[in-house]
C-alpha cells in the first residue's frame, strides 16, 4: 500500500530511542532531520520520502536514503535504497524483533555539465570492526600533559 499525503501528515513523530512490544519504528537521520516515527510492514523508502518532504519541506531529488545492504545483519554493508523498497524486507530481524531502526540522508550534488543531481554516497560492501584490543590505541601524543 503506498501512502497518501493524509496518511504521511497524520504520521507523528516520538521519542528517540524508543522500544516498543507492538510498533516498530525508525529513525530518520542526516541533513535537517532527526526524527523518529512508527512504521508498518508495508512501508517503503519512498513513502519515508514524501514523510519527509511533508514534515521537513526537503525535496526527494536533493538526497537519497541509506540503509543496509540486502539484508541488515551486523556489519552489512550500506546502499542506497530504491523508492520502492519496502522498509520490512530490508531490516529483517530489525523490524521483527521491534528494535528501533535507521535510514540516512545523503545529500546529492548538481553536476556542473548536465544540471543532474547526483548521488555523493558510495556503497558499502561489508564492515568489519577491528578486534577489540585494536579499537583503540592511544599514542604518547594523545596522552594529557600532566607536567603543568
Amino acid at each position: 500500500m503506498v501512502l497518501t499525503r493524509e496518511d504521511v501528515a497524520a504520521i507523528e513523530t516520538v521519542e528517540h530511542y524508543i522500544h516498543d512490544e507492538d510498533q516498530c519504528y525508525l529513525m530518520l537521520y542526516g541533513e535537517g532531520v532527526f526524527d523518529t516515527i512508527p512504521i508498518e510492514a508495508d512501508y517503503t523508502v519512498g513513502d519515508m520520502k514524501m514523510w519527509i518532504k511533508y514534515h521537513k519541506n526537503i525535496d526527494p531529488s536533493t538526497y537519497d536514503l541509506v540503509g543496509p545492504k540486502g539484508k541488515w545483519k551486523m556489519g552489512a554493508g550500506s546502499e542506497v535504497l530504491p523508492d520502492e523498497t519496502v522498509i520490512s524486507d530490508v531490516m529483517g530481524d530489525r523490524f521483527e524483533n521491534k528494535w528501533l531502526m535507521q535510514l540516512s540522508l545523503f545529500p546529492k550534488k548538481k553536476n556542473p555539465d548536465t544540471g543532474e543531481m547526483e548521488s555523493t554516497f558510495e556503497t558499502i560492501e561489508e564492515w568489519v570492526p577491528p578486534p577489540p584490543e585494536e579499537a583503540y590505541v592511544t599514542t604518547e601524543e594523545d596522552e594529557p600533559d600532566d607536567k603543568d
